[in-house]
């Protein structure tokens, strides 16, 4: 497809792909024409050190679709290697009478191109990537790791080592090695990729403020909760004039702040951080979005440790019904919330309400919590439904976390910072890895 972009016959076969595509459909056939011209456009006005890299790009984009296409459309098979093997026929033809041809940055033809990546090595680089992409999306982050860890070489044998999707795979490599519990070692491998990046694409480029975006997120996971916080502030005005100030990206960016500005020791300024960003987030994605409730988890939480338990009680008392709607009452992050509103209830010395918030389950654990206050009923509340909840959900981290905290003494003012957890997973990974060489929308 490629090759024949810059062929004497482009027109002829422009057309014949371009029907192929359409499938008798004017406005499908009309934008695949837009698409196959774009792609001789792009040929033809690609820099002279530029044009492999251009040309390979081109053609794992057009592998993609039409794998994608003879996926959705089998029955064509049979007519797009018919009108492969003639262009096929046409290519040969023109390379016996000026072999190696290469069209330069000002459309003049020359000698001596060499020859790009065969197609089916391509085709075998992105059948790897998905592959390895798929196995992390399962929770396989240890394969995910091993299999980008094998891929990256031959992407750098097949493109080279500066190529965009050579880099997108480092990238992977480096977020699912964190995934698979070496946060230093994706922090480092990260930190080695953004030189490259940041020369290649440019400092404002999307791969590039995602591969800050990790850096930092590492870094804090890796134990560098300050630098973190640093970094995402450095990170965070730069992704707001890249993308504006509602993309999913920059509100990442502001979750993530917030989140390792409480990991430091400020709960009055990630309190505040996380207050402002909810309104967004709610107009943004709607009340009931994951990324809302957790953002609502945070304020709550973080507004207990600066120190109004009373008002950490009323929010998460208020967040629990909506959880429990979405996630279900015996999911572990409804769990998490209920041990948070115990805990809280406990702190601002409520007792009096602490039963009709939760003791409604069973006659005894009614009976047990107002003979012995609101401490046992923090801790007999939280651990029935923890290990309640432990039968029916493969998570158990924040289900026991709250069964070894629900033991706490709650006579304090505020919760000691070295009990403190939240109800959420932790910070949001940004954009994260992708599977390359797939095109996607246009």
């Amino acid at each position: 497809m490629v090759d024949a972009a810059t062929a004497d016959e482009w027109k002829a076969v422009k057309c014949r792909f371009a029907r192929l595509l359409g499938l008798g459909d004017s406005t499908q056939t009309r934008l695949a024409d837009q698409r196959l011209e774009e792609t001789r456009d792009k040929l033809i006005s690609a820099a002279g050190t530029d044009t492999g890299l251009v040309r390979t790009s081109l053609e794992v984009g057009w592998a993609a679709r039409l794998l994608d296409f003879l996926e959705e459309n089998p029955g064509t098979e049979v007519h797009l290697q018919t009108l492969v093997r003639e262009i096929q026929g046409v290519l040969a033809a023109e390379a016996v009478a000026a072999p190696d041809l290469a069209v330069s940055a000002n459309g003049d033809v020359s000698a001596g191109a060499a020859p790009g990546p065969k197609p089916e090595d391509l085709r075998a680089l992105a059948a790897r990537s998905e592959l390895a992409y798929s196995t992390g999306l399962t929770g396989d982050a240890a394969g995910a790791r091993d299999q980008f860890a094998a891929l990256v070489p031959r992407a750098e044998r097949v493109l080279g080592p500066e190529h965009p999707d050579t880099l997108a795979a480092r990238g992977s490599l480096a977020y699912w090695t964190g995934q698979a519990g070496d946060p230093a070692a994706a922090r480092d491998q990260f930190a080695a990729l953004l030189p490259v990046t940041e020369r290649i694409l440019g400092p404002d480029h999307p791969d590039t403020l995602n591969t800050r975006h990790n850096i930092a997120n590492f870094a804090g996971y890796a134990g560098d909760a300050s630098g973190a916080r640093d970094q995402f502030a450095a990170l965070l005005p730069v992704t707001e004039e890249v993308f504006g100030p509602d993309h999913p990206d920059t509100l990442a960016a502001r979750f993530n702040l917030a989140y390792w500005t409480a990991r430091v020791g400020d709960a009055a300024g990630a309190r505040d951080q996380f207050a402002a960003l909810l309104p967004v987030r709610e107009r943004v994605s709607g009340p009931d979005h994951p990324d809302t409730l957790a953002a609502r988890e945070e304020l709550a939480y973080w507004t207990g440790q600066a120190g109004d338990a009373a008002a950490a009680r009323d929010q998460f008392a208020a967040l629990l019904p909506i959880r429990e709607r979405v996630s279900g009452a015996e999911h572990a992050e409804t769990v998490a919330l209920w041990y948070q509103l115990a805990h809280w209830t406990a702190l601002a010395r409520d007792a009096a309400t602490a039963p009709d918030l939760g003791l409604r389950r069973t006659k005894a654990w009614r009976t047990k919590a107002w003979r012995t206050g609101t401490t046992a009923w923090a801790r007999a509340t939280v651990t029935a439904w923890a290990r309640a909840t432990s039968r029916v959900t493969p998570w158990p981290g924040a289900i026991w976390t709250a069964w070894a905290r629900a033991t706490w003494t709650p006579w304090a003012s505020v919760a000691p910072a070295s009990t403190s957890t939240t109800v959420t997973a932790g910070p949001w990974p940004g954009p994260g890895p992708r599977a390359f060489w797939w095109p996607g929308p246009d």
